[in-house]
């Protein structure tokens, strides 16, 4: 016996297979008009070009303005924070009052104001890009731009230097009174709007134009030196062959030398000058071979691997020396192997800002540091 809920089912089956069906919904709609409608499609498609460019455009001077003047940059950003972070709260607002006398207070200090002001220089720069000028075109403002960064970063340093005095004194190591917070306001507003890529900031998403801020190939990150030269500088130096590629080895010595020298520690010296500077070295000598200086590359990579024979990193400078040796004709890479190696150990804040207009010599690099005489009581 089939059991009830079967018989059932069965029927209903059967009684939707013998409905019946309605001619409308069997008859397929009239003939399309290919050609038509490959023809709006196309218009539909310019349109969106056009108003993607001038949508684009319209930014971009919003954004120049913005950059030509510090205070109102940190206007224009004030507002972009109004309306992103409190739904366009009014300015009397209790919560976007205390943000603005708190956090925001630091875009009315000198440091947030630059901040603010670098901020749009390089979203203006990098809407540039992203609506087809070259890197080349935008080299000279890309140049520049890292010579304010340079100088900015330098700023920024002395004032971490004065935060961490505050903090003794206040700490009462040296019986002095407790002074303002102002300078750790600024700081903290100067590293949220130079820190953070373009695309996540409030002034991209208030603007809306986050679509226009993804270049390939392109730093997003407006306080990023190293990713500056790394992504856009140093690729457009290489493939030019231009010897100013060698002046940000140069300059990464430098700031480095001075980094371990600042530290008064023999441990942190010694890892310089036995590591970190042969590391930096050879960097230097694998850009040499990409803008055709081979013979000197071979020479100072030789001396490297006769030096620093126990480097970390020795092994493989003696293969690739090899292979250059046997290989004399061989394609040599179009980015700097070394350059990677940099990048994973972690060294940032590099001050790059002073490239020369045009090639010259490049700088000699930084010598070794001093080892310091150890102090009582520690052993070396």
């Amino acid at each position: 016996m089939i059991p009830l809920r079967s018989c059932l089912l069965l029927t209903a089956l059967a009684l939707t297979a013998a409905a019946p069906i309605n001619p409308a919904q069997a008859q397929d709609a009239a003939p399309v008009d290919f050609a038509a409608l490959l023809r709006d499609l196309k218009l539909i498609r310019e349109t969106q070009v056009t108003q993607s460019k001038q949508q684009r455009q319209t930014a971009l001077q919003q954004v120049q303005s913005a950059a030509a003047n510090g205070e109102r940059a940190a206007v224009i950003w004030e507002d972009a924070i109004r309306a992103v972070q409190f739904d366009g709260a009014a300015k009397e607002g209790t919560a976007f009052r205390d943000w603005k006398e708190k956090e925001g207070a630091g875009l009315s200090t000198k440091e947030g104001r630059n901040a603010a002001r670098l901020y749009f220089t390089w979203l203006g720069l990098t809407l540039q890009r992203d609506g087809g000028a070259t890197v080349k075109d935008l080299m000279p403002q890309v140049i520049n731009y890292t010579k304010e960064l340079s100088a900015d970063q330098q700023a920024m340093d002395l004032l971490e230097e004065t935060i961490k005095r505050e903090k003794e004194l206040s700490a009462g190591k040296h019986g002095g009174p407790r002074r303002s917070n102002d300078e750790q306001v600024a700081k903290r507003i100067h590293d949220l709007v130079l820190g953070k890529g373009l695309g996540g900031s409030a002034v991209v998403q208030w603007m809306k134009i986050a679509d226009f801020v993804k270049p390939e190939k392109w730093e997003t990150t407006p306080g990023n030196y190293d990713g500056i030269f790394n992504q856009i500088v140093l690729p457009e130096l290489r493939a030019q062959k231009d010897p100013r590629v060698l002046d940000y080895w140069d300059m990464r010595l430098k700031k480095e030398a001075e980094s371990a020298s600042k530290a008064k520690l023999a441990f942190e010296i010694d890892k310089f000058n036995n590591e970190r500077r042969p590391t930096l070295l050879w960097n230097r000598a694998e850009d040499m071979l990409l803008i055709g200086q081979r013979n000197r590359a071979m020479t100072e990579m030789f001396n490297l691997i006769k030096t620093y024979p126990k480097h970390p990193e020795g092994e493989g400078w003696l293969e690739k020396l090899e292979n250059l040796i046997v290989n004399p004709n061989g394609v040599t890479p179009t980015t700097s192997p070394g350059e990677a190696r940099s990048a994973e150990a972690g060294t940032t804040g590099v001050s790059p800002g002073s490239l020369p207009a045009a090639p010259v010599a490049p700088a000699r690099p930084a010598p070794l540091l001093p080892t310091p005489a150890p102090r009582p009581g520690l052993a070396r």
